[in-house]
């Protein structure tokens, strides 16, 4: 099969007893080809009814079982699967997809560990893993975000442009800017002590303020905010939570990172895109959680965007600034992709579970 089956599914199980008033939705992520590859499925159910969508549960299988039954037709298998909950388990999971259907079509059956199978057919909607709605508003001042072209520095594989749109779609992930407003919000009146300088309140206040997406509840829509100075002026970029509810959005700090030498330009892409990350609840390279498997001195070498140039330390002869832009391929690790395109909802969705990190520190 020469066709790439990898991205977003979206199917309905229908319940005939309830006559369609209600109805469970599940939006399934293939990933099995494609660069990267992950080799994963990955699903969330929501219910449905006439005036709500509730999300109810998500589930990941790892290292999936390839079947090529004809040159049309792939059947993917899976056991041993992750769940965010009971209600999400199966013993296993089985999807068929066939090259032959305009769009493509995946036939998914799950099977309990009672033997009892629920059946979905699933229409791929999108070769993106998950889309996201970003909203970008601008100080007073502060010079317009433009893409970053590597060929002006040394980089090992790039010579193309890099915005933060190129960053996470070669992430799997669409993002889709629906307001980018320049000059739309006033510098912050400050105190006696810190004068038109952000401080934490300061930004979480201009957030609902600013942020015409905003609801109060986990959404798929996220505000950056390019800033002139926080009120620590080494500080280059934020996370910004708002009444109640953690990464709403994040701060870049213009001051800190420059805007005009091309390195500047490539620090102050980098922190978007890293910001950014931690809204998606991505930790630093070196504070991942005790689930992960890496060691210490992967974690401290990983070329990475969440990590950090001036933490990087591969070996003593491979340390620091120079030697990470020297191999930094502008791009997440393996961990972090998996967490992008097959998190459960809640771990990855903007407002849902609190930072899994073990510090949270300003950046």
């Amino acid at each position: 099969m020469n066709q790439k089956i990898s991205g977003l599914y979206k199917g309905v199980f229908f319940n005939p007893s309830e006559s369609g008033m209600r109805r469970i939705e599940l939006e399934l992520r293939v990933d099995v080809d494609g660069a990267p590859s992950l080799n994963v499925v990955s699903g969330d159910f929501y219910e449905k009814t006439k005036n709500a969508r509730k999300y109810l549960s998500s589930f990941r299988f790892e290292v999936m079982k390839k079947i090529e039954k004809r040159s049309d037709k792939i059947v993917l298998i899976g056991q041993k699967g992750k769940f965010s909950s009971n209600s999400s388990q199966f013993k296993d999971i089985r999807i068929g997809i066939s090259s032959n259907s305009n769009p493509l079509k995946a036939t998914f059956v799950g099977t309990s560990s009672s033997k009892s199978k629920i059946h979905c057919i699933c229409k791929h909607v999108s070769k993106y893993f998950r889309t996201v709605f970003l909203e970008h508003d601008y100080e007073e001042g502060v010079v317009p975000m433009e893409p970053y072209f590597p060929e002006n520095l040394p980089s090992p594989n790039r010579s193309y442009p890099i915005s933060i749109i190129d960053a996470f779609a070669d992430a799997g992930i669409e993002i889709i800017v629906v307001n980018e407003k320049i000059n739309s919000v006033p510098s912050p009146k400050g105190t006696p002590i810190h004068k038109g300088v952000w401080t934490n309140d300061e930004l979480s206040e201009a957030l609902p303020k600013n942020f015409t997406l905003f609801k109060n509840e986990p959404q798929w829509s996220l505000w950056l905010f390019s800033a002139k100075e926080y009120v620590m002026s080494n500080i280059f970029g934020i996370t910004i939570n708002c009444k109640g509810r953690k990464r709403r959005g994040c701060a870049v700090f213009q001051n800190s990172t420059g805007w005009q030498t091309d390195e500047e330009k490539r620090l102050r892409l980098f922190i978007y895109i890293h910001e950014l990350g931690h809204c998606f609840n991505l930790n630093h390279s070196w504070e991942k959680p005790q689930t992960d498997q890496s060691s210490k001195r992967e974690r401290y070498s990983s070329l990475s965007w969440m990590n950090l140039p001036w933490r990087y330390y591969s070996s003593k002869e491979s340390s620091g600034r120079k030697a990470f832009w020297g191999a930094f391929d502008f791009q997440f690790d393996s961990s972090e992709l998996m967490h992008l395109r097959h998190g459960f909802r809640n771990d990855v969705i903007f407002g849902g579970n609190s930072f899994n990190r073990r510090t949270n520190k300003n950046m």
